[in-house]
């Protein structure tokens, strides 16, 4: 256990239901045998992880690269160095269906002496896994915050924060950019004079159908959802969070019936009820907090994220420095909580979980590591490994698995 403070809330909780801040103490995890890459053993994976490389937002290094690839050890999960590749700001990235290509947001507004940010194809070698810029577009917006590329992989959609819009860009068959195809504006404001004077569009994510694409915008308090038409986008229906909240990242739940919305200016979790047969978003089934009670501290969250299995939800505490896991209840889409992992974790502005979903990956941005917790099948609890990778502020990671 850590520190008194901290042992002294967990005495709050049911001991069962407490996602361990230490290192565990002789449990044993039962992981299924099966795994993903079983008819590709001899196929490495790989791991893209994006840093700021000037000024981050929250604080934190600057990094002196930007991407960094890593081979992941399915074994043991470490991650080993591999390539490291000039980009500027990378803040988010997101493979393509094939996973031949990498593209990646440059939270920048100066692109080319435009204010503006930009946007950047990456082919990859498959063996390898090492990454070879293809081109780089301007998003026509400043600031990006997030993309999703769509499940035929002709198009990207990103979400310009400063900008206050989402925009759509095509891609051709070796992987470029092309210009941007079409523009979606938000408009308002809400409640929080410092963040929220203007729309601030914060993430896309693609619902499990493929067909509609989840919203959030941080400065209007708003979920919307869109769609995917001639280059463009058009909206489908949209739902509010609570004033002041500052929607910022998404998550489906594996059955398509509900929407989980991370908020990150009030620290809570709201869940939407969904539609997946055309897209509209229903009444609010659940607003629960991400912080331990009694916590008393600033509000941040960040990333969001549905277990493999479908059976758990994990969001991060940039604030609480914390990462928060609970059950989800398959017949109404609502949440417990399991508990709260804490141990080496610092401003966890991004993490990931590993395909067979036997580990979580912590991106501390401001201790310039990446921390691996194992994942209890069973429970969903989380506990410390020991294992700790360098890495000059992480801020964004995807996985790629064997093809």
């Amino acid at each position: 256990m850590e520190g008194k403070g901290t042992t002294s809330a967990w005495r709050r909780m049911e001991r069962r239901n407490v996602i361990a801040t230490g290192v565990a103490g002789g449990a044993l995890l039962v992981l299924p045998s099966a795994s993903p890459w079983a008819a590709d053993a001899g196929k490495p994976t790989y791991v893209y992880v994006g840093s700021y490389t000037k000024n981050p937002p929250g604080g934190g290094s600057n990094n002196p690269i930007g991407l960094s690839v890593f081979r992941f050890d399915p074994q043991s999960g470490a991650l080993t160095p591999v390539q490291q590749v000039p980009s500027a700001n990378p803040s988010f990235v997101a493979l393509d269906p094939s996973k031949r290509f990498l593209y990646v947001v440059n939270e920048i507004d100066d692109y080319e002496g435009k204010k503006s940010g930009s946007i950047e194809a990456y082919g990859i070698e498959p063996d390898a896994g090492t990454l070879k810029l293809l081109n780089r577009q301007s998003l026509n917006s400043p600031i990006p915050a997030h993309l999703a590329v769509d499940p035929t992989g002709h198009y990207v959609v990103v979400a310009n924060y400063i900008g206050g819009d989402f925009v759509v860009l095509p891609t051709e068959a070796d992987g470029r950019l092309g210009p941007v195809s079409g523009v979606l504006k938000d408009t308002g404001s809400g409640p929080n004079k410092e963040r929220q004077q203007a729309p601030h569009p914060h993430s896309v994510v693609f619902d499990p159908g493929g067909r509609f694409i989840a919203a959030a915008d941080l400065g209007i308090d708003k979920v919307q959802t869109l769609r995917l038409a001639n280059g463009g986008l058009e909206r489908v229906s949209e739902a509010s969070v609570a004033p002041g909240a500052g929607p910022r990242h998404l998550a489906f739940s594996h059955d398509g019936k509900t929407l989980y919305v991370i908020n990150e200016l009030n620290a809570t979790i709201t869940v939407l009820g969904y539609d997946k047969a055309n897209g509209k978003l229903g009444q609010t089934l659940q607003t629960i907090s991400t912080e331990l009670a009694g916590y008393s501290g600033p509000h941040s969250t960040a990333e969001i994220a549905v277990h493999p299995s479908g059976r758990f939800l994990y969001g991060s505490n940039r604030g609480a420095q914390s990462i928060v896991g609970y059950r989800i209840d398959h017949t109404t889409g609502r949440l417990s909580v399991i508990g709260f992992a804490s141990h080496g974790v610092n401003f966890p502005r991004n993490f990931v979980i590993d395909p067979r979903g036997k580990w979580l990956y912590v991106a501390n941005q401001k201790a310039d590591t990446i921390v691996q917790f194992a994942i209890d099948p069973r429970t969903g609890e989380l506990r410390p490994t020991g294992q700790v990778t360098p890495s000059i502020t992480p801020v964004a990671m995807v996985f790629r698995t064997p093809d």
